[in-house]
């Protein structure tokens, strides 16, 4: 009877060692499940604030030409519509840096801020940018602030023209409302 009572102690233990296996295999599985489901979450709320940003901007003419104003001559607007252009841009660039340092955990892709960086390439000459980045850059955290500098002073930046026409830049005399044109 002891020897029985030992051989079923040894079995028991060795189930209940293949039930730990399984548990910890089942609970890797459901982290790997859980970390590609944060990280495709917070893409997609990364790219909705871009897509509603770009939205509201692209589906009122009036925002988008005073957006365009501001970016080519802040200077031949009032106080208040540069300061809400400076909000604006505050917003997004908010964004920015969040998706960076999403990135930097490695909760969010790499490629995703590298792309939104593109935004800045776009723009990084204008002087609205200039005045944007000058007013506000102080409020972000300083690995950030590093990290546009670093942009901005880079000399491999080539704009593929999102913000003008191709092989243009914004200017008070090139006017980017010129139906004329075409893209």
């Amino acid at each position: 009877m002891k020897i029985k009572l030992k051989k079923v102690a040894l079995l028991v233990e060795v189930l209940g060692g293949v039930a730990i296996l399984i548990s910890l295999v089942f609970v890797s599985i459901q982290l790997r499940e859980n970390t590609k489901a944060t990280r495709s979450a917070t893409a997609t709320a990364t790219i909705d604030t871009m897509t509603n940003w770009y939205a509201a901007m692209g589906t009122n003419k009036e925002a988008s030409a005073s957006f365009f104003r501001f970016l080519a001559d802040p200077e031949s607007m009032t106080k208040e519509e540069r300061l809400q252009h400076i909000f604006n841009f505050h917003g997004l660039f908010l964004a920015f840096q969040n998706s960076y340092y999403l990135s930097l955990e490695g909760t969010l892709d790499k490629r995703i801020p590298k792309s939104l960086m593109q935004v800045i390439y776009g723009v990084k000459d204008q002087p609205g940018f200039k005045l944007y980045w000058k007013s506000r850059k102080s409020i972000f955290f300083e690995e950030y602030r590093d990290y546009v500098d670093a942009l901005l002073m880079s000399t491999d930046i080539k704009s593929d023209g999102i913000y003008g026409y191709e092989g243009t830049e914004i200017t008070p005399g090139n006017p980017v409302n010129d139906t004329s044109r075409s893209n």
